[in-house]
């Protein structure tokens, strides 16, 4: 089994969906990593989820431009930093570790891969409004991840352009142990790639 793109999952915060996207073979799981965050993951919580997992990434997902950087990632065992600040870019790439920036507009998408020399490995696009034919090419040239704007009966198409893949959200549990995976379920579901189909 495996997903017909790149896939990122924002905001875990539950084994739930921890392991139903690991499952699924997504490539990346974002955590909230900053105590001012709304869906902030502590340390002790991230070992409890991330230890029942494997062949999956981990980003430390940061949206204050006052968090220092190396301060917020300690202690947690990361694969990629997110930001969403350009002045944070470069502090992100001295970690070492694979930064991503999240833009909310499409300039956005341009400034950040400049400031960072084409070094992120990908900008992730949230926003209102997209323009398509100014993603197609923006995307030919830029390893762009889409977070809004497509459904389950949309993202087939979208993983056949040349956007290096999308992003979805993670949810809440309804309570401990039970999650509604819908929407989630209805999109990955339809990037599986049907390994008996596709021989």
């Amino acid at each position: 089994m495996a997903l017909r793109t790149f896939v990122k999952v924002s905001g875990i915060n539950n084994l739930s969906d921890a392991r139903y996207c690991a499952g699924m073979e997504v490539n990346q799981l974002g955590f909230e990593i900053e105590e001012s965050a709304s869906n902030y993951t502590d340390i002790q919580k991230y070992k409890e989820i991330t230890e029942w997992l494997s062949g999956v990434e981990y980003v430390g997902e940061i949206s204050s431009a006052h968090s220092v950087i190396k301060a917020v990632i300690e202690g947690y065992q990361l694969d990629a930093i997110q930001v969403e600040h350009i002045e944070q870019i470069n502090e992100a790439l001295e970690t070492g570790l694979a930064v991503s920036f999240l833009a909310h507009d499409m300039d956005s998408v341009k400034v950040a891969w400049e400031t960072s020399g084409k070094k992120l490995a990908y900008v992730l696009l949230d926003a209102s409004e997209v323009d398509q034919a100014m993603l197609n090419t923006l995307s030919k040239d830029i390893p762009v991840v889409l977070a809004s704007g497509f459904t389950a009966e949309t993202v087939t198409e979208l993983a056949k352009s040349d956007l290096k893949g999308i992003a979805i959200q993670g949810g809440n549990e309804i309570r401990p142990g039970y999650k509604d995976f819908d929407e989630m379920a209805d999109i990955l579901e339809a990037l599986e790639i049907d390994d008996l189909a596709d021989e």
